[in-house]
């Protein structure tokens, strides 16, 4: 029987460092032509059902992943943080770029369960202007607020100043929002469109919590709330028991999608807003019934992915 091969590569902007757990180990360039010519390399010196360990850097993996990936080799992309765990517990500490490539593929070696890479080119393509409108948000957020200050500082002074080229860039801001958004819900797939029917939920949300769980399988409704870091965490040591919080694991954005669906749905959703006003009648707050409210629709949500895919 043939040993498996076990292959870690360093991401950097510009190289991939390859290693081999049998002492190979090569830099190729991180573009299309450089993996291509990886793969060739990994045929030779990799031929056994190589498992490949990559850090997650940035959007700096994603050539690799992908091309790896297409040529179905089976990719693993994993937290930095696991690799910095091994980095610690070695005698000597020590780092560099083809260092990090053997320790990937130790990690690869040892670890069975390792997360594998799922995301397409369309995935990553939506999650990129995902992560656009998040910051284009983030920056109108800050900017109004500035401009804001500005206005009343210079009303206090008793001073005028023309404002009109700042208010102007405003506005741009929220043209490129409007665009992202609709950006978004263009490449909503069937599965958003579905979810979107349901009153209270837009095009634009289900299109995002769609791209969210493309290519990831959840075998319970609990373990799709806690993706979505809406599970909650219980603090309790022997006798004593402290209130409990949300364990906010994974993507703050989507979290504050959900937020905003728990109020779309007790606003616009007869079901669910009987829902959400019962725990407001037992004297839940208002923001941790709507919390409640957003983890209701995500058992629903997985209810119509389950029977979606069959």
């Amino acid at each position: 029987m043939k040993t498996r091969d076990y292959v870690g590569i360093d991401v950097a902007k510009d190289k991939l460092d390859f290693a081999i757990n049998t002492n190979k180990t090569r830099t190729f360039s991180n573009s299309e032509i450089g993996v291509a010519k990886a793969i060739k390399w990994l045929k030779e010196y990799a031929p056994n059902s190589p498992k490949i360990v990559i850090e997650s850097t940035s959007w700096y993996h994603w050539i690799a992943c992908l091309s790896l990936s297409e040529a179905n080799y089976d990719v693993r992309l994993i937290n930095p943080l696991i690799t910095k765990k091994y980095q610690r517990s070695s005698i000597r500490d020590a780092k560099s770029d083809r260092i990090d490539a053997f320790r990937l593929a130790e990690i690869g070696k040892l670890e069975p369960n390792l997360p594998k890479f799922f995301d397409s080119r369309e995935t990553l393509k939506n999650k990129r202007f995902q992560s656009l409108l998040k910051n284009l948000e983030k920056t109108k957020q800050r900017f109004s607020r500035s401009l804001n200050d500005a206005i009343k500082s210079f009303e206090t002074l008793g001073v005028t100043m023309d404002l009109t080229a700042l208010e102007e860039a405003l506005k741009s801001i929220e043209t490129a929002i409007t665009a992202c958004r609709k950006i978004i819900e263009e490449t909503a797939d069937d599965f958003a469109c579905k979810i979107a029917e349901t009153p209270g939920i837009s095009l634009f949300q289900a299109s995002v919590l769609s791209t969210a769980i493309a290519g990831r399988e959840f075998d319970s409704r609990e373990k799709l709330v806690a993706f979505f870091g809406l599970d909650v965490r219980a603090r309790q040591s022997g006798n004593w028991s402290g209130a409990s919080h949300l364990s906010k694991r994974g993507n703050a954005y989507y979290r504050k999608i959900l937020f905003q669906i728990g109020w779309s749905l007790k606003q616009h959703n007869d079901i669910f807003k009987e829902y959400y006003q019962r725990l407001i009648n037992d004297g839940k707050h208002y923001f941790t019934a709507v919390i409640a409210t957003a983890r209701k629709f995500l058992y629903y949500f997985f209810k119509v992915r389950v029977d979606f895919s069959l």
